[in-house]
C-alpha cells in the first residue's frame, strides 16, 4: 500500500510529559494515528527516545525533534513508497535509521510510525487489528494457528520505586485471577476492580492513605516496609470475596535495577534497612516466596547480574513465572542469550523498549519458540491508544499488564480486551 502523507505531534502522555503522536494517510484515504508510550524506569539497553534536551520546554522532555524526524527525513524517504506489509516498512526504517539503538531517527519516531501504518493498514483492508497482528505473526499458518484467546491479566494495586515516589523499594504489586476459575476475560477485570477497591478500604481502615502513582495504584508513603504491600493486597482479595491461592496469585515487578548500587555491587533496600549480596538477596527473596503466594516475579535482579538470574531460574523457575523486563528489554539478542544461558523464563514485551512492530514479533516469537511466557506490557508514562491490547491477541502471548484499573490510560486496553472477548 501507498503511503501518501505522515505527520507528527507532541502530545502529552500520562504522567503530563511530552510523547509524538504520527498520523499516516495511505492512497486510498485511510488515516490512522500512532501514540508512543514512554518508561518511567528504563533498561540501559532499550532503544533511544529521542528528546529535545531544550530547558525552556517542557524541562528539557520536548519531543520536536522527534517530531521533525517524522515530518521531514522519515517523510521523505516513505511517501510515495510502496509496503506490502508491516515487516517491508519497519525494516526499510531500521535500515533508514542504520544504528543498533535508533539513535538517529529515534526509537520513538521510528516506533510512532511503525504503529500508525500497523493501524492504517487494518483499516484499509476492513480487519480487526489483532487479525492483522495475527497475520504478521503466524504468516502462511495463520489459518490454522490463530484463535482468539484472552489473556491472563495482572491487575496492578500497589506501586513503589520511581512510579510511586519510592513508597516501597519495589515498583508493582500485581493479584493475577487464575485463569481456570476466570475463563471470560470481563470477570478478570471484574475481580481486578473488586480487589482494587477492596484493598482501597484496607488502605483506609489502617488510616493510610490511597492516592495513586504513575500506573493507577495505590503508594501510601505510611507503608512501613515492601513486605507490608503483601499483606494489605491479601487483604484486599480476602474483603473483596476471592480466595487467595486458589482463585488469586501474587505477581511482583521489583525493578532491581533501579535499587542495585553498581559501584559496590550491592542491591540497596531503604525500606528493609538492608543493604545485601547477590547471594543475600536472594536467600531474602526465597524467603518472602515462601510466605506469600507469589506467582510471578520480575527484574528481581540487576539488568547485567547474569549469573545470579542463572541461579534465580535454578532454584525458582520450576514454580514460578521469572520475567526478564530490564534483563530482555524486548531484544532478540538478549532475549537469545538469556535462553542459552537458562536465565528467564519469560518475557517482558513493551513495544517502545525495541522500536517496531516487527522486532516486537520477533521478540515474542522467539521466547514461544522454547515455552517461555510473553507478557504485553505497558509503561509508566501511557497514552490512551489500545493497540498493545491488539497485539497480546494476534501473536497470542497469553499475558497482559495494563496497570491498575482505574486511569483512563490503562482503562482503554482492558476495555479494548473486553471488546474483542464481546466480538465487537
Amino acid at each position: 500500500m501507498n503511503i501518501s502523507n505522515l505527520r507528527a505531534r507532541e502530545i502529552l502522555d500520562s504522567r503530563g510529559i511530552p510523547t509524538i503522536e504520527t498520523e499516516i494517510t495511505l492512497e486510498d484515504g485511510t488515516k490512522a494515528k500512532g501514540a508512543v508510550p514512554s518508561g518511567a524506569s528504563t533498561g540501559t539497553t532499550e532503544v533511544l527516545e529521542m528528546r529535545d534536551d531544550d530547558k525552556a520546554r517542557y524541562f528539557g522532555d520536548g519531543v520536536l525533534n522527534a517530531v521533525s524526524k517524522v515530518e521531514t527525513e522519515i517523510k521523505t524517504a516513505i511517501v510515495g513508497m510502496n509496503y506490502d506489509t508491516q515487516a517491508d516498512l519497519d525494516n526499510f526504517l531500521i535500515l533508514l535509521d542504520g544504528t543498533l539503538n535508533k539513535s538517529k531517527l529515534g526509537g520513538n519516531s521510528i516506533l510512532s510510525v511503525s504503529m500508525a501504518f500497523a493501524r492504517a493498514m487494518a483499516i484499509s483492508t476492513k480487519q480487526p487489528l489483532y487479525q492483522y497482528f495475527a497475520k504478521a505473526y503466524f504468516g502462511d499458518e495463520y489459518e490454522s494457528k490463530f484463535k482468539i484467546e484472552m489473556p491472563q491479566s495482572m491487575v496492578l494495586l500497589m506501586e513503589g520505586g520511581k512510579h510511586g515516589n519510592w513508597a516501597t523499594d519495589f515498583q508493582e504489586y500485581m493479584v493475577v485471577p487464575k485463569k481456570e476459575r476466570f475463563p471470560k476475560y470481563s470477570d478478570v477485570v471484574r475481580a481486578g476492580a473488586e480487589i482494587f477497591k477492596a484493598t482501597h478500604d484496607a488502605l483506609l481502615k489502617r488510616g493510610y492513605s490511597a492516592t495513586v502513582g504513575f500506573e493507577g495504584a495505590f503508594a501510601p508513603h505510611e507503608i512501613r516496609s515492601n513486605t507490608e504491600a503483601f499483606e494489605i493486597m491479601l487483604e484486599g482479595v480476602e474483603l473483596a470475596g476471592y480466595k487467595v491461592g486458589e482463585e488469586i496469585v501474587l505477581a511482583l515487578d521489583m525493578a532491581a535495577s533501579e535499587f542495585y548500587d553498581r559501584e559496590t555491587g550491592k542491591y540497596n533496600l531503604k525500606r528493609e534497612g538492608l543493604i545485601l549480596s547477590s547471594e543475600e538477596w536472594l536467600e531474602k527473596q526465597a524467603d518472602w516466596f515462601r510466605q506469600y503466594p507469589i506467582w510471578s516475579i520480575e527484574d528481581t535482579l540487576f539488568e547485567e547480574d547474569w549469573d545470579t538470574w542463572v541461579r534465580l531460574v535454578d532454584q525458582f523457575g520450576s514454580t514460578m513465572q521469572i520475567v526478564g523486563d530490564d534483563l530482555l528489554t524486548t531484544n532478540v539478542e538478549r532475549i537469545r542469550k538469556a535462553i542459552t544461558a537458562d536465565a528467564a523464563n519469560a518475557v517482558l514485551v513493551k513495544i517502545n523498549q525495541i522500536g517496531t512492530i516487527t522486532e516486537t514479533i520477533e521478540a515474542i516469537k522467539m521466547a514461544k519458540s522454547v515455552g517461555w511466557g510473553a507478557v504485553m506490557s505497558h509503561r509508566g508514562g501511557e497514552t490512551n491508544d489500545d493497540l498493545i491490547a491488539d497485539l497480546a491477541i494476534g501473536t497470542m502471548s497469553g499475558q497482559t499488564k495494563f496497570g491498575g484499573p482505574d486511569r483512563g490510560e490503562r482503562l482503554a486496553k482492558y476495555n479494548r480486551l473486553t471488546e474483542i472477548e464481546l466480538g465487537w
